[in-house]
């Protein structure tokens, strides 16, 4: 028995057991120590799961994050955008310019408010209307929301013609998601709801509205409109000296 196991040490110690010796080769507990068991592996793969979920989790909220802060600062871009060439329009209006505020419907029947500029040029980017005019409405969506858009309108272009035009694709949109538009009109002291030609020109124009790309953010902003300054009365012609005697 003592030469057997002298034997397997030797061959241990030469590599692996001959073939005809295995039966007398002694596998000790000791020899598994550095294995993994079946348990640990279970138990790494788990833990391992948990570390890329957390750590898809955070990346995913660090780049939803990233995209609500750049969807609303383009939001912002826009609004800003939109008040900007809206105040340069009305800060452009000629001596011979004329705006009104009056209302139509929509194909579902709600109402639109409708800014109708006259007799202007080089408002919201177009050069020349050619005698036309530019309707900015605030159009209804499929969402509930509405969106301000802008329409050229060729001259004399009135009644079917006119309403198959409002009702086509000609429209640009110029701001999109807003809600609960509201112009008014101050003049003689007080704000008007509607205004039309006849009235002449007013001092203020105002916009109130809420835009759903901001969350819900309320806008109030006033428009100065260039007052008409009457031209002055020509001096009279100085008479002539009198001859002296």
């Amino acid at each position: 028995m003592m030469e057997e196991m002298g034997n397997a040490k030797c061959e241990m110690r030469n590599g692996f057991p001959e073939p005809g010796r295995l039966s007398s080769f002694i596998l000790h507990p000791s020899s598994f120590s550095s294995a993994f068991t079946l348990f640990e592996v279970m138990l790494a793969l788990g833990l391992l799961g948990l570390l890329t979920g957390a750590v898809y989790s955070i990346t995913s909220a660090a780049t939803g994050a990233s995209q609500a802060t750049m969807s609303e600062q383009a939001s912002v871009r826009r609004m800003e955008a939109f008040l900007k060439v809206t105040r340069d329009a009305f800060l452009s209006l000629p001596r011979e310019g004329r705006v009104q505020l009056r209302f139509s419907k929509s194909a579902s029947g709600a109402p639109v408010p409708e800014i109708i500029f006259e007799e202007v040029s080089g408002v919201f980017g177009v050069p020349s209307l050619g005698g036309g005019s530019l309707i900015l409405a605030a159009r209804p969506r499929a969402d509930g929301s509405r969106t301000m858009c802008l329409l050229l309108v060729p001259r004399d272009l009135s009644g079917s013609e006119l309403e198959r035009l409002k009702s086509g694709n000609s429209w640009i949109p110029l701001l999109p998601h807003v809600e609960r538009v509201k112009w008014s009109f101050f003049a003689n002291g007080e704000w008007k709801d509607e205004w039309l030609v006849e009235n002449g020109r007013p001092l203020t124009a105002r916009l109130e509205m809420e835009n759903r790309d901001m969350g819900g953010s309320k806008i109030d902003v006033q428009f100065w409109i260039p007052p008409l300054v009457a031209a002055a009365a020509a001096p009279s012609p100085k008479p002539p000296n009198p001859p002296s005697p």
